[in-house]
C-alpha cells in the first residue's frame, strides 16, 4: 500500500496494542457510568502516570481521570476529536514522573468504530 509518502514500513492494530498491553482498555461499566457510550483505552504509560497503584484508590483515581475527561470532552467546540486535560485536573500516582497534561483522542478503532484513546503528550 504505497501513497505520498511511500510504502507502509509497518503497521500496528489497537488489537495488537491491547494484546501487548501498550493498552489497557477500560472496563465498559466504568466508561459507562463517567457518560462514554463507546470504548475507553488508555495508554500504559497514562495509566502508570495517573492512575495506577496496589492500594484501594486507583479505582478512584480512575473515575478522577475519566471525570476530567468527560469536562474537557463537554466544554470543547463540536466535533472536536482531541481533548487536553491539564495535570492539575488528574490525580497522581506514586510513579508519577510530572507529566503535565493527558490528551484523550477519538479516532476510529480497529473496524472503523469511534475510539477514545487517553495518552500521555509524547505517546501521540
Amino acid at each position: 500500500m504505497d501513497d505520498e509518502y511511500g510504502p507502509v514500513v509497518a503497521s500496528w492494530t489497537r488489537a495488537e496494542s491491547l494484546q501487548s498491553g501498550d493498552l489497557i482498555e477500560i472496563p465498559s461499566k466504568v466508561a459507562s457510568d463517567a457518560g462514554f457510550k463507546g470504548p475507553v483505552l488508555i495508554t500504559a504509560g497514562a495509566q502508570e502516570e495517573f492512575v495506577a497503584g496496589t492500594d484501594a484508590g486507583a479505582d478512584e483515581r480512575l473515575g478522577t481521570v475519566l471525570s476530567a475527561v468527560a469536562r474537557a470532552v463537554a466544554q470543547a467546540p463540536p466535533n472536536e476529536v482531541c481533548f487536553v486535560v491539564p495535570a492539575e485536573a488528574l490525580p497522581s500516582t506514586p510513579a508519577s514522573t510530572g507529566a503535565d497534561r493527558l490528551l484523550a483522542i477519538t479516532e476510529p478503532g480497529d473496524r472503523g468504530e469511534p475510539v477514545m484513546t487517553l495518552m500521555l503528550a509524547h505517546e501521540m
